[in-house]
């Protein structure tokens, strides 16, 4: 049994929705943070000679952050799958809220020194143990709550919280950059920003506590907690379907994090936009996603999910190169406009269709477990390194076009992946199959 076997009641189900999209918002909204305070990140946490070994150094503890998402997915996946999903997500959350609180209390380089990068690199770390299982179930949750052929709609109410995250935080540092002195947002004003983010966290700790679990899951009762352990049952009967989502993962992250987290760095010193220019094209490509993320809920519910995937990395690889070729071309606020824009709507929809890709890949009991492993594993080797990588590449190549290029190449392999990994009609989802070896 796949779906609530019990009627879920609107008010309930609002409730659901609230409580698991408090955390995705939480998650990206301090990723993308991080993305625009790089540069200021970078002259507080480490010596001011060399700017772009500091840059450098600020991207690379963010990509080492996430070396530790496979760990809590194991983790987390364990939790949500022998105790249940309110319980792993209520516990990822208090997490994650302690390490954002954490994060805009630290002292500067200037104050302690070497202990002001370990710190960072601390709270990072703690970050991503909890942000392991924050979207992956989160999503899930959401998923197994919703009625047979509207998951995909559900679940993108989901991703477009985590959107409105990255557009809150976009407009916290347009805010910010636009009415504060350069003295004034490196020394004080970053850390509002990420203050903010500690009240909403309370909050929702609070609504998912209050949540029962998916009816999907409750459905198992004593089963969950029998046979081996879920990881184990995972890598030996849906060894397939995580290389898929893991692969469909790696492009859908890349163009994330690249859009999110390195785009507002990269038209600030490579296409020469003022900061509040910068910014204001990233809030319009990120807005763009949520409509697109949208967009994919709605055509994975009504069309095959193997053709709707297929069109949509496709228009991913199609797309950034002169995308890319447009931003760095006119130096312009309209042309970073839509330079983002043409391959940002098809980023939104990737997060939807991943999502999905999950329940038609995966059975109930281990389903958290594959999910959680298989994302973060994408998301690890891929989308968190995307920003160090690309500033890399721009640097060594000298070509403005290499971050565009890097994720084509991406898109192409995401491509491939459900081309190769998806049936061609629709089949008897493996979720219906309860999985108990």
């Amino acid at each position: 049994m796949d779906h609530a076997v019990l009627p879920v009641r609107t008010g309930s189900y609002r409730k659901v929705l609230a409580a698991a999209s408090i955390g995705s918002f939480i998650e990206i909204y301090d990723a993308v943070l991080y993305g625009y305070f790089a540069t200021v990140l970078a002259g507080q946490f480490f010596p001011a000679k060399d700017r772009t070994a500091a840059l450098l150094a600020t991207f690379a503890i963010f990509a080492i952050g996430f070396l530790v998402n496979p760990i809590g997915a194991v983790i987390f996946g364990h939790l949500g799958d022998r105790v249940g999903r309110r319980s792993a997500l209520a516990a990822s959350l208090l997490m994650m809220t302690v390490a954002t609180m954490t994060f805009g209390l630290l002292p500067t380089y200037g104050k302690a020194g070497v202990l002001a990068p370990a710190l960072l690199l601390a709270c990072r770390i703690l970050q991503g143990l909890s942000v392991s299982a924050e979207i992956p179930g989160a999503q899930l949750l959401l998923m197994e709550y919703a009625p047979a052929g509207r998951e995909g709609r559900n679940v993108a109410l989901n991703n477009v919280a985590g959107n409105l995250g990255g557009a809150t935080a976009a407009v916290a540092g347009l805010v910010l950059a636009r009415s504060l002195a350069p003295a004034d947002l490196a020394g004080w004003g970053w850390r509002v920003a990420f203050l903010a983010a500690a009240p909403i966290g309370l909050v929702g700790l609070y609504l998912r506590t209050r949540l029962l679990d998916s009816p999907a899951f409750a459905a198992l009762g004593e089963m969950a907690r029998q046979g081996r352990a879920p990881l184990s049952r995972a890598l030996t009967t849906a060894k397939r379907g995580m290389l898929v989502l893991a692969g469909w993962t790696a492009a859908s992250a890349v163009g994330g994090f690249l859009l999110a987290g390195f785009l507002p760095s990269y038209l600030i010193a490579v296409a020469g936009l003022s900061a509040s220019d910068a910014f204001t094209a990233n809030l319009v490509a990120i807005l763009l996603q949520a409509v697109s993320t949208l967009a994919g809920g709605y055509l994975v519910d009504r069309f095959p999910l193997r053709r709707v995937a297929i069109a949509i990395m496709a228009g991913i690889a199609v797309t950034v190169v002169p995308g890319f070729l447009l931003i760095t071309g006119s130096h312009t606020l309209t042309g970073a406009l839509v330079g983002q824009g043409i391959w940002a709507i098809f980023i939104g929809a990737t997060y939807t269709v991943g999502s999905v890709l999950a329940l038609t890949l995966f059975p109930v009991p281990i389903r958290f477990t594959a999910l959680a492993v298989a994302f973060n594993v994408g998301i690890t080797l891929f989308g968190s390194t995307a920003p160090y990588v690309s500033t890399w590449l721009v640097a060594a190549t000298s070509s403005p076009l290499a971050p565009g290029v890097y994720l084509a190449v991406v898109a192409v392999i995401g491509l491939v992946a459900v081309a190769a990994g998806l049936p061609a009609r629709r089949t008897e989802r493996p979720a219906e199959r309860m999985v108990t070896r």
